[in-house]
């Protein structure tokens, strides 16, 4: 599994109003400027989700907003629930065998990065299971230069750059959204800038709303 599938691209907007993806909602906080993220961490409860549209949903730093580098972990559903790790654009770990996961579940999310990589901890608060991956920086990666702190809900493409839809995961709500910088401060996820999903018509399918306690996804459309 690569995590590129994850990703497209989307352009920056301020905190006022908000950037649109094609298939990805949620959102991104830039770190100040001359300083970057030392990690990053939210939690998020497992929607209950079936059929065969795909979704991830996870936490990530990113070395500047369009995120050509991105350390990060997660779940994703695919017919079945599963949880990973992974520095993008390398090649992500299938962390379900040591924290399996379960519609209704509490999941936690830290991520830290290192001189040489990162590390991503993934832990199943209800199932109290917990992995900590420790992930080499992709060619071209640096880790120190990780600008953008992000928390997404985001359709799973299978082929990069492919339309797809959601499941009903009717809304997810990131809480305890922290964040580090290397210079030792913590940012506002209030000044964290929203995404939302909007197809090729123009229709919305996602509703963000950003406050000072976390993020909250609703699917709409």
């Amino acid at each position: 599994m690569r995590i590129s599938t994850f990703l497209s691209s989307a352009c920056w907007v301020s905190s006022v109003l908000a950037a649109f993806d094609l298939n990805r909602a949620g959102a991104a906080l830039k770190a100040p400027a001359g300083d970057s993220f030392a990690s990053v961490s939210g939690t998020f409860t497992v929607p209950n989700l079936s059929g065969t549209n795909r979704l991830s949903i996870w936490v990530g730093l990113g070395d500047s907003l369009e995120q050509t580098y991105v350390l990060g972990g997660g779940i994703l559903f695919n017919r079945t629930y599963s949880s990973w790790a992974a520095f993008f654009p390398g090649q992500a770990t299938d962390t379900t065998s040591q924290v399996p996961v379960a519609n209704g579940n509490q999941i936690t999310v830290t991520v830290t990065a290192q001189a040489s990589g990162g590390t991503v901890t993934i832990e199943n608060k209800t199932q109290n299971r917990r992995a900590t991956q420790t992930i080499a920086a992709p060619a071209g990666a640096d880790p120190s230069a990780l600008t953008a702190a992000d928390w997404w809900v985001q359709a799973y493409q299978v082929v990069p750059g492919e339309l797809v839809k959601t499941p009903s995961y009717g809304t997810v709500s990131f809480t305890s959204c922290t964040t580090t910088t290397k210079s030792g401060t913590s940012v506002p996820i209030s000044n964290a800038g929203r995404y939302e999903i909007q197809g090729t018509s123009g229709q919305m399918y996602s509703s963000t709303t950003v406050s000072g306690t976390g993020v909250s996804v609703r699917r709409t459309g």
